[in-house]
């Protein structure tokens, strides 16, 4: 197997130009760039129109695309961007710059020059599979034609074969193309006139009417079978290869899950250590806390109790110097009633004795105030 593209310039537009779609209205062209520049230098660039649709930009070296292909998917303003290479204008399959797919189909006219399908099939699958992973490779029968279909896991794969055009099996010059349907209706118009032509040979090259016909059609009947069998085991072997590579794929997958969720599960882990020795030092902190705050409660509470006890006293004092006064007043009020009491009756006596007679008054001294007169004290005496 082999190919001419190594032979090829890689500063050319058809290797180094890409081709952007779904770009937003609201995008200006200076903000496009920018974004698109950041995988390499862009020479030049062409807006299909100023409010948006398709764009196409320039790199200058085909590395500068192929980064730019790695970093998909492209999101912009909002939009999810549709990026893939630009393709030359092909009169013959016309259809395969605007369509993409991930399937490949390689038509087989190479006549009885190929002595093993199988081998064939083989170095098809290695050389195919040097531009990236693919799941599949068999051989498959349309309505006139026979083709090996090639199944990628990414379109720009496809793209980037077709760019690389012409690809050859030795001196025998492979027909690649997409597997779309416009280009099955080509080459489905295409080998129904060779095959018409090939007929029309046929009958015309038999000129005797004797020819037993029954020999061939079991010739060719035995010969359909032994390719139809080959046909079948070599799909086998491919549907085979084709699980062997999604099972690769799944494992490779699952591994890389696998760590994922391994770091991710790590990660939270250690932030739940650390959430949890921050609840235990928080925990401490509190109890330490509340241990200080418990002896400080006991140290108010005997505080209170010895206020209690100082208070119960000074009340107790205090009621018993009030009950203290108060019977002494009790005692002197008794007094006084008393001593009222016995004025009152001497003062009585002393009335009763000297009566006073309107006819005879009475002398009193100019110094005296009161009336009657109070009693002399030796009379008190006397009593």
């Amino acid at each position: 197997m082999s190919s001419t593209s190594s032979n090829r310039e890689r500063y050319n537009p058809k290797f180094t130009e890409i081709c952007i779609g779904n770009v937003s209205c609201n995008t200006e062209p200076a903000t496009l760039l920018r974004y698109f520049e950041q995988f390499g230098s862009i020479v030049q660039y062409n807006f299909t129109s100023p409010t948006g649709g398709f764009v196409f930009i320039e790199y200058k070296h085909l590395s500068m695309v192929d980064d730019c292909m790695k970093a998909r998917p492209h999101h912009l303003d909002g939009h999810h961007l549709y990026v893939k290479r630009a393709l030359p204008v092909d009169d013959e399959h016309p259809r395969e710059r605007f369509e993409t797919t991930r399937d490949l189909m390689v038509v087989i006219d190479f006549g009885d020059t190929i002595c093993d399908e199988k081998e064939f099939l083989s170095e098809l699958r290695d050389y195919f599979s040097s531009y990236g992973r693919l799941y599949a490779c068999k051989y498959c029968q349309e309505k006139n034609f026979r083709y090996i279909l090639v199944e990628f896991a990414d379109k720009d794969q496809v793209d980037r074969i077709i760019l690389d055009k012409p690809h050859y099996y030795y001196d025998h010059l492979l027909d690649v193309m997409k597997s779309i349907p416009s280009n099955f209706d080509i080459m489905n118009k295409k080998y129904e006139s060779n095959k018409q032509q090939s007929h029309v040979i046929i009958k015309d090259a038999i000129v005797d009417d004797n020819y037993d016909y029954t020999k061939v059609r079991n010739g060719f009947s035995r010969s359909n079978s032994g390719a139809k069998e080959l046909i079948n085991e070599i799909d086998l072997e491919n549907e085979v290869y084709r699980l062997q590579n999604v099972l690769k794929k799944m494992s490779e997958e699952f591994a890389t899950k696998r760590q994922q969720l391994e770091a991710q599960f790590s990660e939270q882990l250690k932030q739940l250590d650390a959430n949890t020795e921050q609840t235990n030092l928080l925990q401490k902190d509190r109890e330490q806390e509340y241990a200080k705050l418990s002896a400080e409660y006991e140290s108010k509470k005997l505080e209170n109790e010895s206020l209690n006890e100082q208070y119960l006293a000074a009340e107790l004092e205090n009621f018993e110097i009030t009950s203290y006064y108060e019977q002494i007043l009790s005692e002197e009020k008794d007094k006084t009633i008393q001593l009222e009491a016995e004025y009152a009756q001497k003062s009585k006596v002393l009335n009763s004795k000297q009566p006073f007679s309107p006819s005879s008054p009475c002398l009193m001294s100019p110094s005296s105030s009161k009336w009657p007169p109070e009693p002399a004290l030796h009379n008190n005496t006397q009593n």
